[in-house]
């Protein structure tokens, strides 16, 4: 629920450091309108509260309890800070919140000091909103009496999600010059629903405290970090799986220089169109999965001599060629927590999208969207790459190229995701070197006649 802004673009955009100096600036008037007339409280549940609250808000920052949900890092932080809201007087929330997030930011992160001020700031507005909507709706912090107001706290609950997202995505789209819409979904995804059926949470964890004062926290919290624990555990299975099957692929593409690291780039690009479509986060990474083995069927032995062979193909090679795709899919099914989409979107990602393609001639929406967003990240690869039949083409070629084909052998959709991406632009810029734009049909194949309607590569 809780996001940051952590793009490694650049932050020198001016429209970017206004955006984050207005930022800045709006917490510290929070800050001092909440202050206003407020007073330190000595009473011992108070203070227990914020030892108690901050030390957990600490320990969820400095572990990174998190997870991957939707296309954002949920971030289980904000369960201590939107317990603040329900306990401390306005100014207490703000300050926690926001001095949590710039300590850890700073001290553990390292991150520089623009995103530092920036996350730190829209954390003080999300709580300060929330704080507001709870007191408008009826809420009364109090770390002595529990209140449950219903819509008060899904009424602060929502305005925390609300203002932190917003904050985050427009900075994400002046960041890397995506529209407000496109980087909302980014962020967001497909998460929402969970960001609002987690709000009850950090109002358990406020009632807890009250029955129970610290004993109460921690009967929430160590069920939580166990959790975490567990999740860590499964997210580095993961990893490892993942790293041997980007082995795999390395050591199969290691017989050509042309094609060495292509599945790689061609995962990259996949992972971000995905992304653009606002898929949920595991949707992305399983298409990001498919796209990395696409071409795992290679490795067989019959298709050795076709790879390699510098004269044209005859007309059986050619269609002992096209039977990669199935062999691909069969051999990513004898895994079994790839069959079904990932399994499916390597069998498929030659079918163009007018129903001409292979290997069943799938069509349209009937080819599944990993598929379609393969068949263009493999294209985008293989025309800015170097080949030796042709230098690599430029972005601007492409873009003429993925027009020309759109909607015969591409899904016309993601064609117009894919010229409007600012961030696949950077990609392909930081894997070209040098285009040359040597051939005007930019996608034959040396020497092996293709359909007019095909852009192959």
């Amino acid at each position: 629920m809780s996001g940051t802004m952590s793009s490694t673009h650049s932050s020198q955009h001016p429209a970017l450091r206004f955006y984050v100096s207005a930022t800045v600036a709006g917490a510290l008037c929070a800050l001092v309108m909440a202050g206003w007339g407020q007073s330190w409280d000595n009473s011992d549940s108070f203070l227990n509260g914020v030892i108690g609250i901050l030390a957990v808000a600490f320990a969820a920052e400095v572990m990174w309890v998190s997870l991957h949900v939707g296309g954002s890092v949920l971030s289980v932080s904000f369960i201590p800070f939107l317990a603040g809201v329900f306990l401390f007087a306005p100014l207490w929330a703000m300050f926690l919140g926001g001095s949590v997030v710039l300590v850890v930011e700073a001290l553990i992160r390292k991150k520089p000091l623009v995103k530092v001020l920036f996350n730190s700031s829209k954390e003080v507005l999300a709580l300060g909103g929330a704080a507001a909507l709870y007191a408008l709706l009826g809420g009364q912090p109090s770390t002595e009496k529990v209140q449950f107001v219903l819509a008060a706290i899904v009424g602060s609950g929502v305005a925390y999600v609300v203002i932190n997202r917003t904050a985050v995505s427009y900075a994400v789209s002046l960041a890397e010059g995506l529209t407000f819409g496109s980087a909302w979904l980014r962020i967001s995804g497909a998460s929402l629903i969970y960001d609002f059926l987690a709000i009850p949470i950090p109002a358990f964890l406020a009632y807890l405290y009250v029955q129970w004062q610290l004993a109460g926290v921690a009967a929430l919290v160590i069920p939580l970090f166990i959790l975490r624990h567990i999740y860590s555990i499964n997210l580095q299975l993961e990893q490892a799986n993942r790293d041997l099957l980007e082995l795999m692929v390395k050591n199969i593409e290691a017989r050509d220089p042309y094609t060495s690291g292509h599945s790689q780039r061609v995962a990259q690009y996949a992972r971000i169109l995905a992304r653009e479509t606002g898929i949920s986060f595991r949707q992305v990474e399983l298409v990001a999965t498919a796209a990395l083995l696409h071409d795992v069927g290679k490795t067989y032995s019959e298709y050795a001599p076709l790879l390699l062979k510098e004269g044209r193909l005859t007309a059986e090679e050619r269609n002992l060629l096209q039977t990669h795709p199935v062999r691909s899919a069969e051999l990513v099914g004898t895994i079994s927590t790839l069959r079904g989409q990932v399994e499916a979107a390597v069998r498929h990602h030659h079918e163009n999208f007018d129903g001409s393609g292979y290997p069943t001639g799938l069509a349209g929406e009937g080819i599944p969207l990993g598929a379609r967003i393969i068949m263009i990240a493999d294209t985008l690869d293989a025309m800015t790459t170097d080949r030796p039949y042709r230098k690599a083409l430029s972005f601007e070629r492409v873009v003429d190229e993925f027009r020309k084909y759109s909607g015969t052998q591409f899904d016309p959709q993601l064609v117009e995701l894919v010229i409007k991406s600012p961030a696949i632009r950077r990609l392909v810029a930081l894997e070209t070197q040098a285009p040359a734009d040597l051939e005007p049909t930019a996608f034959k194949r040396a020497r092996v006649p293709r359909a007019s309607h095909r852009a192959a590569v």
